[in-house]
């Protein structure tokens, strides 16, 4: 049995009847392609693993922990034809290890796998939370962590990530493969912290950031900011954005800031999409709204539904 990846960096997340009906059997759906919460279908047989869409994200296991559960419990019983096909659109680390998993079933099926089980583990935390869990920076296993994404960290700082390009999204999860292998058997390397970013603005409740190291968000968190809107400049000159907070105990409404950055948007089809504690601008495309928008938007919903003081900064 192979593994066939289909790595789709411009498609744009399709529903869960498309997919079934525009795939072959024995397709599998990772983190997003599927604009839906986990789904499985017996018959192709197809499966989607996700926790970003249609879901409570603190309450749904990341796509890399669904996975390794049904793995565990059987998946291969059912999707047992000669191929299987991966469908992704993204190459971030819970992409990456989902693949990872997939392809090599045979080291993730057993259950007494200590390093497996402890990457896994963390991974989903940080995922879930989308790097607010409050481990201390200076966690050894986020430094191992740290080292066998770094591939995507940098890819996607670097800007590169904006340009949807096949082969270089196959890269990273190439390299991040053969990361996670060396670190299975005991080769893996350590890779300090990088947690600087830059503020831009200060919105009530929330800060709008651009993300300078690759574990960025976990300096954000660690200077006891709760939710932010994080940007970054495209090649293209748009702009790619993503709306956080710690968890959804935390009053600021990503929702609603998702919803409304959509209608705002001058191109109708570029919709922002997420869960209920993370999201962001269009996948693919971005966004055409520029940072003052998204700052007076973000404003006001905080105001409407927080009902927090309205007072913001003005972008320079």
């Amino acid at each position: 049995m192979s593994v066939r990846i289909h790595v789709c960096p411009k498609d744009d997340p399709m529903s869960w009847e498309d997919f079934v009906k525009k795939t072959p059997p024995f397709s599998v759906a990772l983190d997003g392609y599927v604009m839906d919460g986990p789904r499985f279908d017996p018959v192709g047989p197809h499966a989607n693993y996700n926790h970003h869409e249609n879901v409570d994200r603190l309450a749904t296991r990341a796509t890399c922990a669904q996975v390794l559960m049904a793995i565990r419990l059987g998946f291969f019983r059912t999707f047992r034809g000669k191929e299987i096909h991966l469908w992704v659109n993204d190459c971030d680390e819970d992409v990456c290890l989902s693949v990872f998993l997939l392809k090599y079933g045979f080291m993730a099926k057993h259950p007494i796998n200590p390093l497996l089980n402890r990457l896994v583990n963390v991974e989903e935390i940080l995922d879930t939370t989308a790097g607010a869990y409050p481990y201390p920076d200076d966690l050894p296993v986020l430094q191992e962590i740290a080292w066998i994404f770094s591939p995507y960290r940098r890819f996607r700082l670097s800007g590169e990530l904006d340009w949807r390009d096949e082969k270089s999204f196959k890269g990273v999860i190439d390299d991040v493969d053969h990361r996670i292998m060396k670190y299975l058997t005991g080769q893996g390397e350590k890779q300090d912290l990088d947690t600087r970013y830059e503020r831009l603005a200060n919105g009530p409740n929330f800060v709008m950031v651009k993300e300078i190291g690759a574990e960025a968000r976990t300096g954000i968190f660690a200077d006891n900011e709760h939710s932010y809107i994080s940007v970054r400049e495209r090649p293209d000159g748009r702009h790619t954005y993503t709306v956080g907070r710690m968890s959804l105990y935390i009053p600021f409404p990503v929702k609603a800031i998702l919803e409304e950055c959509s209608k705002a948007e001058p191109d109708p089809t570029a919709l922002w999409g997420g869960s209920n504690t993370i999201g962001g601008s269009h996948r693919a495309m971005g966004s055409g709204l520029d940072l003052q928008q998204v700052l007076d938007i973000s404003t006001q919903e905080v105001v409407r539904l927080v009902g927090i003081s309205g007072n913001h900064e003005t972008m320079r």
